[in-house]
């Protein structure tokens, strides 16, 4: 039976866990624990998308992450596989270490939003691994101590976090969400609804048909976001049907800027040169999602320049107007 499809909505917090296989647990120790945390920073970097919040459990994390125009799997495929590489070879496993890809679902702003940081921040001490609210505030493996102040999480948007709790700016918004924290863990059974979604998500219940499952926000935010998945696959479907491939891209982005196509894979500081390789990287994989690979291989760099030269020809599409066509 075919999986279902990931939907991605760009700009929005989605919820993402994952887990590993058999008995094997996330961390066996410290130093497994800075390396996944280094790859997660790299592939953030890379990716630019926004973390709102981690926790980790000895056998899955769960984390809160603001989306953009690149597909989840420009993470998540490269970040899952560094580290199950590394993990591999220091403790003499082989094959896989996640249960598939993440699961994952998107979250309204507002409400919805200020309800699953406080779940997600509040995790531990559903799972009996903290007991007040004092050793929540100081528990290292939840992202809640960093906004607290008391440790540090590279990458971790503090700003975005307490943003959703601003209020109206009468009171000072990490004052809100400790205020949303406490509530959480005191007065659990009053956000039973949104838990319940939660939990559904997690066990693979989602549903098209009950869309509260799939997606958490109001009526309007759901309709948007599924159209907006939906036009995303028409157009990449479309894509395909009219043979976008390495080789119409590369002769489409340097038609379009005065330089040779024979210069695809030559380095220098020609700067017409240089756009026309960034605006490469973004059509490929921001707009056809074609993986950082394919496309690092024909340019000759690496896949992590790749997703550097995308986010800098974002701006130069932008700038100079220029869009894929389908014919």
């Amino acid at each position: 039976m075919a999986r279902k499809p990931r939907l991605c909505v760009s700009d929005v917090i989605h919820y993402v866990t994952a887990e590993v296989i058999d008995s094997r647990v996330l961390f066996r120790d410290l130093t497994d624990k800075d390396k996944f945390i280094d790859l997660l920073n790299k592939y953030l970097a890379d990716t630019g998308f926004d973390l709102l919040g981690i926790v980790f459990y000895p056998q899955h994390y769960e984390m809160a992450l603001r989306l953009n125009d690149r597909p989840m799997k420009d993470l998540f495929q490269r970040f899952h596989s560094a580290y199950a590489r590394y993990y591999n070879k220091k403790h003499s496993f082989e094959g896989y270490l996640f249960q598939g890809r993440p699961k994952s679902i998107p979250v309204e702003d507002g409400l919805y939003a200020q309800l699953l940081i406080a779940y997600l921040h509040t995790g531990p001490t559903r799972a009996g691994l903290c007991k007040t609210i004092e050793e929540l505030d100081n528990y290292k493996d939840c992202t809640h101590s960093a906004v607290m102040g008391n440790s540090y999480f590279p990458n971790l948007k503090i700003d975005q976090i307490l943003e959703l709790y601003s209020g109206d700016g009468n009171v000072d918004p990490k004052i809100i969400y400790s205020n949303a924290i406490k509530q959480m863990m005191e007065k659990c059974d009053s956000f039973q609804d949104f838990i319940e979604m939660i939990k559904a998500s997690k066990e693979d219940k989602q549903s098209m048909y009950k869309s509260g499952y799939w997606i958490i926000g109001s009526p309007k935010f759901i309709k948007n976001a599924l159209k907006q998945d939906k036009d995303k696959r028409i157009r990449l479907a479309n894509y395909v049907r009219t043979n976008w491939d390495h080789d119409k891209l590369a002769e489409f982005v340097f038609a379009r800027m005065p330089v040779s196509l024979d210069n695809i894979k030559r380095r220098g500081r020609d700067n017409t040169l240089s756009s026309a390789r960034k605006l490469y990287c973004y059509f490929a994989v921001t707009i056809l999602e074609m993986t950082t690979r394919s496309t690092a291989e024909r340019l000759n760099v690496t896949s992590t320049a790749v997703c550097r030269l995308a986010q800098q020809g974002e701006s130069i599409a932008k700038s100079k107007g220029i869009e894929l066509t389908i014919e």
